[in-house]
């Protein structure tokens, strides 16, 4: 290999893969070199300096160089790579996304998944104090209403995103009496305030969908592969939604939303962040009114939000919204 070819190969390997190799090399006892160690990673021999120093002063392994070998070897035996220097903060993410995991109990994925969280907890056993059942009792996420998949289906589904397989399926919407066959070329996977959602081009219809996972039956996995959209960002299509709903292909935000809060709901809407396209102003100094303005491409998952907060939410626009709202609360209370 050329110098140019070379100096490509070895500028295409990530530095942790490079420090891995180095701490192999090491830990064999050959007694490598700075010039063997790039000669062998093809890179120069001041970037394995620098990478031995990030060993030594960030890792803190125990690398010395043996004038009469003329290589590093460890001053003290090393059983294992250790990770970067951990933060609490760090730490306290792990938990709250090992306890994320809930929803997908049973499945392979949640298998694969709890061994690589088991396998980062033992890297750190030496450098963390407290026991992580510990930390299990001080963080937690609590999901409330999350759904239970069956195990199968999901690992279908994950498979087919990952290896872009069309899927065949029957789904019955909730309003439906009936399912209906569907063919779809699922873009991703997504978790949705305790609910599994599958994103995709649908055949029948040509244009993107939203699927839930627990509404899908008879999911079969095909062998037919297909691209993947290159314009498919998560994020741009759920730009206009409040939840899950999103407007038509390409329509964006659609609907200006305008939201009166009153009491304890003025105090709790204006403590989070709703939506990226949110402002919070206050109608009085002290708070105990406010109005929340947004743009969302779809209403039904702000409907449902607007009815859990009663009398203290008013709708002031869009109309479409205002009606919807009205009409129900006056049907709920007729129940009473």
């Amino acid at each position: 290999m050329g110098k140019v070819e070379a100096a490509k190969a070895g500028g295409t390997r990530r530095p942790l893969e490079r420090i891995i190799r180095i701490h192999e090399a090491v830990n064999r006892g050959n007694f490598p070199n700075c010039h063997s160690i790039a000669r062998e990673l093809e890179v120069n021999r001041k970037t394995i300096q620098r990478d031995i120093s990030f060993m030594k002063n960030e890792l803190d392994l125990p690398v010395q160089y043996d004038g009469s070998n003329h290589g590093y070897f460890y001053s003290r035996p090393v059983s294992q790579f250790p990770l970067l220097k951990t933060s609490a903060e760090d730490l306290v993410s792990l938990i709250l996304a090992r306890n994320a995991l809930d929803p997908l109990k049973g499945s392979a994925l949640e298998a694969t998944l709890r061994r690589g969280f088991q396998r980062l907890q033992s890297s750190m056993s030496e450098q963390v104090t407290i026991p992580w059942s510990d930390f299990d009792q001080a963080f937690a996420a609590k999901s409330i209403g999350f759904t239970e998949h069956d195990a199968f289906v999901f690992d279908r589904l994950a498979k087919a995103v990952l290896e872009c397989r069309e899927l065949h399926f029957e789904y019955r919407k909730l309003r439906d009496r009936r399912p209906e066959k569907r063919k779809l070329q699922p873009y991703h996977l997504v978790e949705v305030e305790g609910g599994w959602y599958v994103i995709g081009f649908d055949l029948k219809r040509e244009a993107k969908r939203t699927f839930a996972v627990q509404r899908m039956k008879s999911v079969h996995l095909t062998n037919k592969r297909f691209l993947r959209s290159r314009n498919f960002r998560l994020e741009d299509h759920f730009a206009g939604s409040f939840g899950v709903w999103s407007g038509g292909e390409g329509e964006g935000p659609s609907f200006p939303i305008r939201i009166r809060f009153s009491g304890f709901a003025a105090r709790v809407v204006a403590e989070r962040r709703w939506h990226p396209s949110q402002e919070v102003t206050l109608i009085e100094s002290d708070g105990s009114i406010i109005e929340l303005t947004m743009k969302l491409s779809a209403l039904e998952d702000i409907t449902r939000w607007v009815l859990g907060f009663g009398a203290q939410a008013e709708v002031i626009e869009p109309s479409e919204l205002r009606v919807v709202v009205a009409t129900q609360l006056k049907e709920a209370a007729a129940l009473y």
